[in-house]
């Protein structure tokens, strides 16, 4: 597998791919990486939790985690959790407990 660094940094740049649902793993991943604005990033990955692609879904939800590491907070944290409770989806049950493991790391970090 070869490493690749995807970095987004143009909100108009991102929208577009995603409405023309090209690359969408890439761009979410790029745009965690170039965005700094948080309460959009988790809006983003909240928005693609749900998608039928488990790639997209998975990296939705790996999102989350990324995002609570980068800011020690979720601005969504509520919201967030309920949308937690509803993915069904038997294949991101391990990937579900990676994320929550991260936010009990990353957000009680935050609280010290």
């Amino acid at each position: 597998m070869e490493y690749r660094e995807y970095i987004f940094t143009n909100k108009d740049e991102i929208i577009e791919l995603l409405n023309k649902n090209q690359n969408v793993v890439e761009v979410i991943i790029g745009a965690i990486n170039g965005i700094d604005d948080q309460k959009w990033l988790e809006e983003l990955c909240i928005k693609y939790l749900f998608n039928e692609d488990f790639e997209i879904a998975r990296t939705a939800l790996y999102g989350i985690g990324h995002i609570a590491r980068m800011y020690g907070t979720l601005l969504n944290k509520g919201l967030i959790e309920k949308q937690f409770v509803k993915i069904k989806d038997e294949k991101l049950n391990h990937v579900l407990q990676d994320v929550k493991d991260d936010l009990d790391i990353f957000l009680k970090k935050n609280k010290s």
